[in-house]
């Protein structure tokens, strides 16, 4: 049985709870759909539709999988994909966006053309909360090496890496080098426009990295314009995960002739279309 005076004090003690509760920030439980909503329609780009979905997917499959490493971007043009990748960083992880923004005589095949102060006015006007975390380098990736990357992006590996840079066979090969370099097992890659018609110059550079270069990633899945791909090791574990989650948030579509399993190479690979 409760004294008088403990029961008063227990009273008071709940209602510091409700007070400290009630001033407790509140905690964005979806940052990439938050940042979808924002970016859409405000920041120019071209990022699939349902892209955004798949990233909360692997999102998801990282965190289960402790999985921990910085956001980079190679072409980033307005930050369209850039932001919606890094509304989901962690409190410790850098997000670091590599583009020739301004100094476009090195765009050698007009695959885009970034300004870095439109990406830093969007990255002021809907996502100040992320600039203590967020580095825009200009430069070429060309003069980047996998020896170099991490004295000048400043990063010690990534598990999220978007190669959307120069779509010349040689600028693929050499970002994908670079993405490789970087990954932490169990990251992920997306290369944008593989198998795009308008863009043929994307695929025949992945596969001659592939055939030639490639030590460590796995293509994982196809969708959307873009190549998933994460490291050899983790490559059969992340694709029953990815599966399952489809399975759980697409169970009538993932049964359809949208979906279906191909190879590239000797990895198996989920495919949308």
């Amino acid at each position: 049985m409760l004294r008088p005076w403990q029961e008063n004090t227990l009273s008071h003690l709940a209602i510091e709870e409700e007070q400290v509760i009630d001033t407790l920030p509140e905690v964005d439980r979806d940052p990439i759909g938050s940042a979808l909503s924002v970016v859409w329609s405000n920041v120019q780009g071209w990022v699939g539709h349902r892209v955004p979905h798949i990233l909360k997917l692997v999102h998801e499959i990282q965190t289960i999988n402790g999985t921990h490493g910085d956001i980079v971007e190679i072409g980033v043009h307005h930050g369209k994909l850039f932001f919606i990748m890094a509304a989901a960083a962690r409190p410790n992880e850098k997000c670091i966006a590599v583009d020739l923004f301004e100094d476009q005589d090195k765009n050698l095949d007009h695959s885009g053309k970034g300004s870095l102060s439109t990406f830093t006015q969007h990255m002021n006007d809907y996502f100040p909360h992320l600039k203590p975390q967020v580095s825009a380098i200009s430069g070429d990736s060309m003069s980047i090496t996998p020896a170099t990357i991490r004295g000048r992006l400043g990063t010690s590996g990534a598990r999220l890496f978007s190669v959307d840079g120069g779509h010349t066979v040689r600028h693929v090969i050499n970002d994908m080098l670079l993405a490789q370099e970087l990954l932490v097992p169990g990251g992920v890659i997306l290369l944008d426009d593989f198998l795009g018609p308008l863009w043929p110059s994307v695929s025949e550079g992945l596969f001659e990295f592939l055939r030639t270069a490639n030590t460590r990633l796995a293509p994982l899945l196809i969708f959307q314009n873009k190549l998933f791909l994460t490291t050899y090791s983790e490559h059969p574990t992340m694709l029953t995960q990815l599966r399952k989650l489809l399975d759980r948030d697409l169970p009538a579509e993932i049964h359809s002739n949208s979906w279906r399993y191909a190879e590239i190479g000797v990895h198996k690979v989920l495919c949308f279309a």
